[in-house]
Order: structure tokens, then C-alpha cells, then sequence
């Protein structure tokens, strides 16, 4: 096993690659077989089996986003990577979508908590998100990253949940302001580039 830094998401410890192509390549043969009864159930399956490959392997998580995008097309959400439609891009409710929001959020929250004024703060980390990937053609202004965080401050606990995790994780640390620059900075791990 190798314990080094990869790309942003990556775990930090990795698989053998015989063991892991070994892995990879018995979850091919059961997604086979679960295709020849269900084709769909069977794409999915196959596209767990190579998010894990890549999640073992160290790779980049982003080449994993298929498989996330047919789990939003399997709920009735549109993805942006299977989307033809630029229209649909606009305000989607895909878990990409989501993800990126899931992020902004708690960045915003702990600069309020370090005692960085609201508008400055969302002022800057919209700046900051704006450049992200996985918002296709969202203008992300500070009133967006606000009711980002609002949403989540007010959401249901299993979303709220998550929400105030990051937010404790980031305040957990030696220097949670350069943890959120860094955040802000890299943008969220597993979203494909738009």
C-alpha cells in the first residue's frame, strides 16, 4: 500500500494494482451477468465497479462522475454530463449540482464563525466559486452562496447533517481559514470539469 497525496478526493491510501484490476475485473463479469437480465441495473453496477477501481488506484475522482450521474438520471434529475440541453444546466438539481453547493456552504459558514462580516465573506467565496467546475452557466453572486448556506442551515437533518460536518471538521483544525482558501481555491474533488 502506498500512503502518499493525489488528487483532490483521492483517498490517501491505495490498492496493488493486481489486486485491484483482480477486483475490478470480477465486478465486470457480475455487471455482466446482471445486464443480461436488467441492461440498466447492469451499466450501473459496472460504473461502481470503476469508480471503485479509480478510488482504489488513487486516480482522480472525477472520472468516477458518470456513475453519479446515471444514480441522478435513475431519480428523475437530468445530470449536466448526460444533459444535451444547455437550458437544463441552468438550474439543476443534480447531486453535481449539489455537491458544489454542499461545499460553498459551510466554507461561507466557518469565515462567519472566524468573525469575517456576512457580505464580505459571501462576497468572497462566491468570487471564489464562481470559478468552479460542475455550475455550467450559474452566475454564483453573495445573496446565491447565502441561500446556499440558509438552505442548508434550515434543511432537513440528514442534509443539515452533512452540512454542519464539513463545517465542524473545518473548524476542527490548526488553521480552518487556510482550509477553506485551500477548499475555495481547488474547488470541490469529484466534479468533472464542464
Amino acid at each position: 500500500m502506498v500512503d502518499q497525496p493525489g488528487p483532490p478526493g483521492a483517498p490517501r491510501i491505495q490498492q496493488k494494482l493486481e489486486s485491484a484490476y483482480r477486483e475490478l475485473l470480477e465486478a465486470l463479469w457480475f455487471a455482466h451477468q446482471v445486464f443480461k437480465k436488467d441492461g440498466r441495473d447492469g451499466v450501473r453496477v459496472a460504473c461502481h465497479a470503476v469508480a471503485r477501481f479509480i478510488w482504489v488506484r488513487h486516480e482522480n475522482p472525477e472520472l468516477a462522475a458518470l456513475r453519479q450521474a446515471l444514480l441522478d438520471f435513475d431519480r428523475g434529475v437530468m445530470p449536466e454530463l448526460l444533459s444535451r440541453d444547455p437550458a437544463s444546466k441552468e438550474r439543476s438539481r443534480s447531486s453535481q449540482r449539489e455537491h458544489v453547493r454542499c461545499l460553498a456552504s459551510p466554507c461561507l459558514e466557518v469565515l462567519v464563525e472566524l468573525g469575517e462580516p456576512l457580505e464580505q465573506a459571501a462576497a468572497h467565496v462566491a468570487r471564489r466559486v464562481s470559478r468552479w467546475a460542475g455550475l455550467g452557466r450559474l452566475t454564483v453572486t453573495a445573496r446565491t452562496v447565502q441561500n446556499w448556506r440558509e438552505a442548508h442551515r434550515a434543511s432537513e437533518q440528514t442534509a443539515r447533517r452533512h452540512f454542519e460536518s464539513i463545517r465542524d471538521y473545518i473548524l476542527s483544525l490548526s488553521n480552518p481559514r487556510a482550509e477553506v482558501e485551500r477548499l475555495l481555491s481547488e474547488g470541490p474533488p469529484d466534479v468533472p470539469e464542464s
